[in-house]
């Protein structure tokens, strides 16, 4: 007997790696054969053609295309045989691996958006730490009154760094004006990338930089993490994955609040998993090392959260980060995030979110960018196993 695992990722490895040595604990005579993917196209097509591995990484693609493209096998049925409990992940998580009643994947670990301050620049202002369901609004007044310019008006220390780069970074913003990057069906950009509130979004994001609250360009060999760790910065959006390397004093230093927006409107998050394929010969063996790889408690479990957050409530509160003052705000936002355009993997080639959005930085003229972006490709093209970009 023989299971195949694959991930392109050498930190997840590690935690396969484990997963498969307690496996064979119980499994002497399963051969467990892990390996690197190959480049991502070959990958996909093997799982198309139905030679790929038995256990299949999946990254938060949308869940309805990759079980009707083949990609991954429907798990409802064991999953309520042996009564897992789907109750015990965070709302955004389950509704991620649910389609039309199929649960394609168990999750492991999620990403998702938040603000870290730094809570002496608050204190030295005289403000209050952001509270827990702070708007946009109240988010840029912290900003305006952080930032610190000379006798001259030049910048001395900026009130916040908004991330650029990528455009997952505007798109809570753009939900929160009542945009949307495209149709709720994944198919149109026309009339979504380039309506009215998705542009004003996008214009809102954008006027933290234009008025100075945060760096234009680069800002020397730091990265941005470590000048907001230097101090040359108030505030930093980023993702949770930005506590990781932070020193003891460090942690004692800085603060994390949810992403600003009014009530009721989504944040952003990424989740990762793992399924079964469809033509996996043994699913029942395959469904027991799933169990060993996914199960949110245990070692294992705590291996995954080490690495990104907590998916579920059993996995937050054993490896700490339930309780933890940084990690807590980024659990509370998976109450009520929501997957990104990116979960679309047919968009991906058709609106290319990294140009678009240096573009739009250095434009005079945000609208023109977003109008010829969306009618460039106005109908996405039918979602293709082989060519989509699911990592």
């Amino acid at each position: 007997m023989q299971l195949r695992i694959a991930t392109h990722d050498d930190q997840r490895m590690a935690v396969i790696q484990e997963a498969a040595r307690q496996f064979r604990k119980d499994h002497p005579g399963v051969a467990i054969v892990l390996e690197f993917a190959p480049d991502r196209k070959t990958m996909r097509r093997q799982l198309s053609e139905g030679n790929g591995p038995d256990i299949v990484e999946w990254e938060g693609a949308n869940m309805g295309q990759c079980l009707d493209g083949g990609l991954l096998s429907d798990l409802s049925d064991l999953i309520a045989r042996d009564g897992i409990d789907m109750g015990d992940y965070y709302p955004s998580v389950n509704e991620a691996v649910h389609s039309d009643r199929r649960i394609g994947a168990i999750p492991v670990m999620a990403d998702t958006l938040g603000v870290y301050y730094n809570q002496d620049h608050f204190d030295q202002a005289g403000l209050s730490y952001p509270r827990e369901n702070w708007t946009w609004e109240e988010f840029v007044d912290a900003a305006e009154r952080l930032t610190l310019r000379d006798e001259r008006g030049d910048i001395r220390r900026y009130g916040v760094f908004a991330s650029f780069g990528y455009m997952i970074y505007v798109e809570p913003v753009v939900w929160n004006c009542g945009g949307a990057f495209l149709s709720e069906d994944g198919t149109k950009l026309d009339g979504y990338l380039n309506s009215e509130a998705t542009i004003e979004g996008v214009r809102r994001y954008l006027r933290l930089i234009d008025k100075g609250l945060s760096p234009r360009m680069e800002v020397g060999r730091d990265s941005w993490i470590d000048c907001f760790i230097h101090g040359n910065m108030s505030m930093y959006i980023d993702a949770n994955w930005a506590i990781r390397p932070m020193k003891a004093e460090q942690r004692e230093k800085f603060g994390v609040a949810g992403f600003p927006r009014d009530p009721g409107k989504p944040n952003l998050f990424e989740v990762y998993g793992y399924g079964i394929s469809p033509t996996c010969p043994d699913r029942e063996l395959a469904w027991a090392f799933l169990r060993k790889l996914t199960s949110p408690g245990g070692e294992i479990g705590k291996l995954w959260s080490v690495l990104k957050l907590a998916v579920s409530r059993t996995a937050a509160e054993q490896s700490g980060q339930a309780a933890d003052a940084l990690y807590a705000p980024f659990l509370r936002e998976l109450r009520s995030a929501r997957l990104s355009a990116y979960q679309w993997p047919n968009m991906i080639p058709a609106f290319h979110f990294r140009d678009t959005f240096r573009t739009m930085v250095h434009a005079e003229d945000v609208e023109q960018v977003l109008q010829a972006a969306a009618r460039r490709t106005p109908t996405l093209p039918d979602f293709d196993p082989v060519r989509f970009e699911w990592w």
